[in-house]
């Protein structure tokens, strides 16, 4: 019998054996080439790294939740996503999962009630449904910003996402804003133009100059003789750093300073 030599048979049945023995030892965790390699930690393979998940149905209540997400391994939520009206913020409603403006016209408002400029539904003569809607240090009262004292105060403008439009309810804070500088014998004012973070410094910059440029322009009309100065501040001066649209609104504005 020959012992010096091996047969194909041999071999082929060796080389098999210590695949199946590297197979099932496997590389360390994290590590990993399939799921098998971390089922018992209930993770799943992504990139040859144990992960939270894969895709959006490995996570908890998936399957009830449209806003569960899977996003580079790990379970969330989708951003400004939302299932009812009680996930999104004052003056918003939730439409195809997405928080969003209450309304784009009065059309969409009832009774009686009027979209102002940040998209929220306001009784008819209203400048503000709650103290967000105000300017630092003023109130919302019976829907007027206010002082503490009482004396009339400058609101802000609201503007709609990238648009530099007034609308109505812009148009009428700008006239009481003007009756309140008649009141305060204000002979000058600095209108300031602010953005939401989207977009870059530059344009954003642009847009706040456009936007003051249009409060300056229906302020002449009206025929109040201040000396008016703009500036943009872009989205350098939030009131709001939160990363949803309920945040963003509060920064799209023009700000009244009296001199």
């Amino acid at each position: 019998m020959n012992f010096g030599r091996i047969s194909d048979a041999a071999i082929t049945a060796l080389l098999t054996l210590s695949l199946l023995l590297l197979s099932a030892c496997g590389p360390t965790y994290p590590k990993c080439n399939n799921d098998d390699h971390c089922r018992d930690k209930g993770e799943y393979c992504l990139e040859n790294t144990c992960a939270q998940c894969r895709e959006s149905t490995h996570c908890p209540n998936a399957a009830n939740d449209a806003c569960v997400t899977c996003d580079k391994g790990q379970c969330g939520r989708k951003p400004n996503c939302c299932t009812n009206k009680l996930d999104c913020g004052s003056g918003q409603k939730c439409t195809n999962n997405q928080c969003g403006p209450e309304c784009a016209s009065d059309a969409d408002c009832t009774d009686g009630k009027t979209c102002n400029a940040s998209g929220a539904c306001v009784g008819a003569g209203k400048s503000c449904v709650n103290d967000s809607d105000c300017s630092p240090g003023q109130s919302c009262k019976s829907g007027k910003c206010t002082g503490g004292d009482g004396a009339c105060q400058l609101g802000s403008i609201r503007f709609a996402f990238n648009q530099a439009k007034l609308t109505q309810e812009a148009q009428d804070v700008i006239s009481a804003n003007s009756a309140c500088i008649r009141e305060r014998k204000v002979v000058s004012v600095t209108i300031e133009g602010h953005c939401d973070e989207r977009g870059t410094d530059a344009y954003n910059l642009e847009l706040g100059n456009r936007r003051a440029q249009a409060v300056r322009r229906f302020l002449q009309n009206l025929g109040s003789g201040l000396k008016i100065r703009t500036v943009s501040y872009g989205k350098t001066r939030p009131l709001c750093t939160g990363p949803d649209e309920s945040c963003w609104e509060r920064n799209r504005r023009a700000e009244f300073v009296a001199r």
